[in-house]
Formats: C-alpha cells, sequence, structure tokens
C-alpha cells in the first residue's frame, strides 16, 4: 500500500547484493571514506552494511554512509542510487519466517521504477555492534518432513538438478521468474529472495536449500499456498501435472519419493504444509 499523499524522500543505494533505502532525514553524509579505508574523517569507524546484515564484505573502498543515530554510526555501502519522494509507491511488510537479525534491521519494502528497495530501520543500528555482528544472519532452517502418502495429483518440478513434487491442491501458479526480486542479504538459509507479486511480497524458498544446500534463483517460480502462507519454490523447469503416483518398489515406507508415468525417476514431495505450519 501506498504512504499518505505527501513526500518522503529516501537515499536509494546498494550494498552487496542487495538494493535498500533510508529515509533522506536520517542522512548525514555520503562521503568516500578515508585513505586508509576503514574510518570517515579520522573519527567514525566503517562497518560495512552487508555485514551488519549478515552477510559478505562490502567491495572496497565503496562509499561511507553516516547515519543519525545515537550514538551517530557510518557504515560502507556499495553505491548510491538516487535521492527519490517514495510516497506513493507501494509498500510491504516482510513476511514471517526470515530470521531475526533482519526483522530487527529492515522495516519492510517498496517498489520503486520496478525495483525492489529493503528499508532499513535506521534506530536499529544504534544497538551495541556485537549483537548485531554475532547473532545469526541466515534466513532459519525448518524441519524437514516427506510427505508420507501419494497425493492424488501433483506438479512435478525440477530444482538444481533433482525432481520434486508439490501435491496440485497447494499450487497457485507458476511464474517466469522476471519482475521485482531482492536476494536476501544474509548468507545461507533456504530463502533465495523476495518477490513483488500481486500486491503481496512472498519469500522465494530454495527445495534443495530446505535440505541443506544453497538456495539459488533459478527460471520459475511455483507459488503456492502452504498452511495459509503464501510462499514460493524455485524451479529449473516445470514437467506438468501427473496422477497416479506410486512409491518406487523396494522404497522406505515414509521416504516422500513417487514415480509418474513418463517421468525418469522418483520425486521427492516434502510435507510443506506441516513445515510450514
Amino acid at each position: 500500500m501506498p504512504f499518505e499523499t505527501g513526500r518522503r524522500l529516501c537515499l536509494l543505494f546498494e550494498a552487496g547484493s542487495v538494493r535498500y533505502a533510508v529515509e533522506a532525514t536520517s542522512v548525514v553524509e555520503v562521503s568516500p571514506p578515508d585513505a586508509e579505508g576503514d574510518k570517515l574523517r579520522g573519527v567514525f569507524d566503517l562497518t560495512d552494511l552487508s555485514v551488519v546484515l549478515g552477510g559478505g564484505g562490502e567491495e572496497r573502498p565503496g562509499l561511507a554512509l553516516l547515519v543519525d543515530v545515537s550514538p551517530t554510526r557510518a557504515v560502507r555501502i556499495r553505491k548510491v542510487v538516487e535521492v527519490a519522494d517514495v510516497a506513493q509507491a507501494p509498500f510491504f511488510m516482510l513476511p514471517p519466517g526470515l530470521g531475526e537479525r533482519l526483522g530487527r534491521l529492515v522495516r519492510g519494502a517498496f517498489l520503486y521504477q520496478a525495483q525492489l528497495f529493503l528499508e532499513l530501520a535506521v534506530e536499529a543500528l544504534a544497538e551495541p555492534r556485537a549483537p548485531l555482528e554475532v547473532s545469526p544472519g541466515a534466513s532459519p532452517v525448518l524441519p524437514v518432513f516427506p510427505l508420507e502418502a501419494a497425493p492424488e495429483r501433483g506438479l512435478i518440478f525440477e530444482s538444481q538438478g533433482r525432481l520434486y513434487g508439490l501435491p496440485l491442491p497447494w499450487v497457485l501458479q507458476v511464474v517466469a521468474a522476471a519482475g521485482p526480486f531482492s536476494p536476501l542479504p544474509s548468507e545461507g538459509g533456504p530463502v533465495a529472495g523476495l518477490y513483488a507479486h500481486d500486491q503481496a511480497l512472498w519469500p522465494i524458498y530454495s527445495a534443495p536449500g530446505l535440505l541443506g544446500g544453497e538456495a539459488r534463483r533459478e527460471p520459475l517460480f511455483i507459488l503456492a499456498d502452504l498452511a495459509g502462507h503464501h510462499v514460493g519454490l524455485c524451479a529449473t523447469r516445470v514437467l506438468g501435472v501427473h496422477g497416479s503416483l506410486q512409491r518406487p518398489e523396494g522404497a522406505p515406507g515414509q521416504g516422500g519419493e513417487f514415480l509418474a508415468r513418463g517421468i525418469p525417476g522418483p520425486s521427492l514431495f516434502l510435507d510443506f504444509q506441516r513445515m510450514f505450519s
């Protein structure tokens, strides 16, 4: 939803691989760092914003962003995009399940010129630095449960070279992974990023990421209703809707893998309803 009519100037910038915004009234200064690269004007220590948010180090030298908190804090960012009036930009609250650090440091996201920006909660940067830097950055790992019985019909898809399935009643839509998307600033975890679609902000999960692998954005997003949560899943390709699913001969009774006619191997069905409940 847009903010009330009126001006709301924000500094739009990039840090790491993510686009951010901060209200212009909270910005004291944006300048190149000192020659040694770790201070601003010899007074303010520079901390990489990407690291504060749970990611890796920023490109050097970057820019120093001095924000109006108490005590005043300087963070290193990659580059400035522009200063813009975003009063009428559609704004989204963050969906649940993205981790405690992100929930404290990001108040939400908005769309501006078809790009998704995460808006910083600047006041959180005034908290003691040590807790920010040692708390887990990645989105929490969910418990994994295989589906115990074959569904009547399922959507079969491939992600990172492995076949997965989703019971058809849970599937809402399959869309191309284009448009307003933002990776998460934190490293690791099962969420590849956030996707603005149909007036909502969808967390895009990776099935391999849920199993402990890397959560990568892929060419397709499968949008689903999982235990009342609107969630997306990454997919390389969709192999269609299939019925008459059978457990492979000799497979364990609750392994979650089922065969479909015309599909070259078993597909893993995870019990997402239980995992997200």
